[in-house]
């Protein structure tokens, strides 16, 4: 009853600060197109709810992450928990490739706009691979990216088969990839239950994967694949 009701009041309150963030943040970036504080507003926010939740996050290999510039982060999917942890922990304006239907959410549709991440439809493939060009664009320009290469969440917490689409777009990036390992957060969230388990997450950080230690391999993309399940599997 009582993890309950502090989830309840978590999700309340976290709607809650949306609700205030967008109000505050949607106008600066009308006027300024600067997006600096609207991340820094969501991060504050996300340590708020792990803290309320009872959430700690520990970071093994902090010191491999990227200070500045393009990098495709691929990271297991276990919970929900994941892209909020992600986006405390991992730096700069970091964007997303996220499912289609979160754009027609009220509030969250302009807020996942407004911080530039990238609607993908996996139903339409020319959309899709639209999606894919734009986000590979986006990290050639500089800007961080999250995947995860999955697709979905693990229900069972071992790693899905890999989609390709990420792949094609690391091949057309030409950037790091940097592997992100969670462990824990489906223990504290898990696909069947709404509620948050106060516990420990740990991340570990892959060294990064430069682009020449896998293009020149006859199959690249395979080649690619093949070492992000090994980093991804631990």
């Amino acid at each position: 009853m009582i993890r309950t009701l502090r989830s309840a009041l978590v999700y309340g309150c976290t709607w809650l600060y949306m609700a205030l963030a967008a109000v505050v943040c949607l106008p600066i970036i009308g006027l300024t197109g600067r997006l600096g504080f609207v991340y820094a507003v969501a991060r504050l926010g996300i340590r708020l709810l792990l803290f309320f939740s009872g959430v700690r996050v520990e970071v093994e290999g902090r010191e491999r992450l990227p200070a500045a510039g393009g990098v495709v982060y691929m990271a297991n999917h276990q919970s929900y928990l994941d892209p909020p942890i992600l986006l405390a922990v991992l730096p700069g304006q970091l964007s997303f490739l996220a499912k289609a239907e979160l754009f027609r959410v009220p509030l969250l549709g302009l807020v996942l706009r407004a911080g530039g991440l990238i609607p993908i439809d996996r139903r339409d493939r020319a959309g899709a691979e639209a999606g894919i060009a734009r986000a590979a664009a986006a990290v050639r320009a500089g800007r961080p990216l999250l995947i995860f290469p999955e697709g979905t969440r693990s229900r069972d917490g071992r790693l899905l088969p890999l989609k390709k689409g990420p792949f094609y777009l690391a091949e057309q990036a030409q950037a790091p990839i940097v592997c992100v390992r969670l462990q824990g957060t489906a223990a504290l969230m898990p696909p069947s239950d709404w509620r948050i388990r106060p516990g420990t997450v740990r991340l570990r950080v892959a060294p990064p994967i430069e682009f020449p230690a896998w293009s020149s391999a006859a199959d690249p993309r395979a080649r690619l694949a093949e070492m992000v399940r090994r980093e991804l599997e631990g």
